[in-house]
């Protein structure tokens, strides 16, 4: 029997959290999302086994998905790899290759023989009488690569192409027809252990870089003030309404101006082969940012320290602080850092202010981050990312329930799959 060329895709999320795999087809020259399916990791056989715990949750997902037909798209995470965006300057196409080669030695913070490298060109354009090529130059160390490759084979997967989560944000929002002609979009995810801002321009990415925030800050504040374990700060995170007397409150307490969430008003629900995509920028407006402990560490408060050792909350919140009031704090943080990007990307870049913020992940239902975004950032409206209302044809049927309850998290998953729709 001869080879046959697979005609859908899949699209493989290994995420902190949670996997998401999105299965897509095309169909009267659309592309359709036909399966769809998420898996939360088991977080105490993630701390003793990494590789089984995300082989788990990937085998969940695709138990009902015709794997052997598929093309296999998976992703590296965005802070494992290294994206540069260098404009060679008259170069002509026959030393490109060369010449980015070159451009790789001199700005990878790796020895080249021990990783993988890609690249694309995004432009081509003429400034001041000189040819300049804009390119994405994209860097993954050989080890990472092996890692995420050992999760997919031991699921039973052969990976087609290797993304890098961060990136396929882009795709996602190209596929599901989100860009508008002339204009430039920031893409945030929110993740469990990070977060990711990619800028886009007229559909071409520009810049891209992950912060080392994400939603385990706002279950370990609340576990830490409430002292109370992983699950039951999730629990008491998902179940959180908005008491409108504690506003100012909190506010003051946690050190934001009280106009930063005057306009909330609903009730937060929350809700959980080679290619690149994280800049190190050597700056002096981007300094360092310290680098959060890994997400197999345990929580603080699952160490047993002691309130006095519980330095990261405010000190003014006593054990009576509400959930609002735990996660004033690390919000404020987030929106720092974010607020950071986006100075030096429309300041220092290009100096052209960003049009839309697009925001994907798993918190994004709940108000308080959404509402602070708005604040910091100076967005009226930050559009949630919906990929089950989009271009894409995507039906009602049972096997998509979870991409109808929580499209959010399905972003990278579908930017994966449009990717692969590109090679098929």
């Amino acid at each position: 029997m001869g080879f046959r060329k697979p005609r859908k895709v899949i699209g493989v999320d290994i995420g902190t959290h949670a996997v998401k795999t999105v299965l897509m087809s095309r169909a009267g020259g659309r592309l359709k999302v036909e399966q769809a399916a998420m898996c939360p990791i088991d977080r105490n056989l993630m701390n003793l086994d990494p590789v089984k715990a995300q082989e788990e949750a990937v085998r969940t997902t695709l138990e009902k998905m015709p794997v052997s037909q598929c093309l296999i798209v998976g992703a590296l995470t965005g802070q494992t790899v290294v994206v540069r965006y260098p404009r060679l300057t008259d170069v002509p196409k026959e030393r490109l290759e060369s010449e980015v080669a070159k451009e790789a030695a001199n700005s990878i913070p790796y020895d080249l023989k021990d990783v993988f490298l890609d690249w694309v060109v995004l432009e081509e354009y003429s400034e001041e009488g000189r040819q300049l090529t804009k390119v994405l130059l994209v860097a993954a160390r050989k080890e990472v690569v092996d890692v995420r490759l050992q999760v997919m084979r031991a699921a039973g997967l052969e990976c087609g192409i290797l993304g890098v989560d961060s990136l396929a944000l882009a795709d996602a929002a190209e596929a599901c027809d989100f860009f508008m002609m002339n204009e430039t979009v920031a893409l945030i995810n929110i993740g469990l252990s990070s977060s990711s801002i990619q800028f886009v321009k007229n559909g071409v990415s520009n810049f891209i870089r992950d912060v080392n925030w994400g939603a385990r800050e706002l279950i370990q504040s609340v576990a830490k003030g409430m002292r109370c374990n992983y699950e039951q700060a999730l629990e008491r995170l998902e179940g959180y309404s908005l008491d409108h007397t504690a506003v100012p409150e909190a506010l003051e307490a946690g050190g934001i101006e009280s106009s930063a969430f005057a306009h909330m008003d609903s009730t937060g629900g929350f809700s959980q082969v080679e290619s690149g995509g994280y800049g190190h920028f050597e700056t002096p407006y981007l300094e360092d940012i310290p680098q959060a402990g890994s997400y197999l560490d345990p929580l603080d408060d699952e160490q047993g320290l002691l309130e006095s050792d519980l330095s990261y909350l405010d000190s003014s919140l006593g054990k009576g602080a509400s959930v609002f009031d735990l996660v004033v704090t690390p919000l404020n943080r987030l929106g720092v850092e974010l607020r950071r990007s986006f100075d030096y990307y429309e300041h220092q870049l290009y100096e052209q202010p960003v049009d839309r913020i697009l925001i994907s992940g798993g918190p994004v239902a709940f108000a308080p981050l959404v509402e602070s975004l708005q604040e910091v950032l100076n967005f009226s409206d930050i559009e949630i990312v919906n990929p089950a209302a989009s271009a894409l044809l995507v039906s009602e049927e049972s096997s998509l329930s979870a991409f109808h309850s929580h499209p959010a998290q399905f972003a990278v998953a579908v930017g994966l799959a449009a990717r692969g729709m590109v090679e098929i």
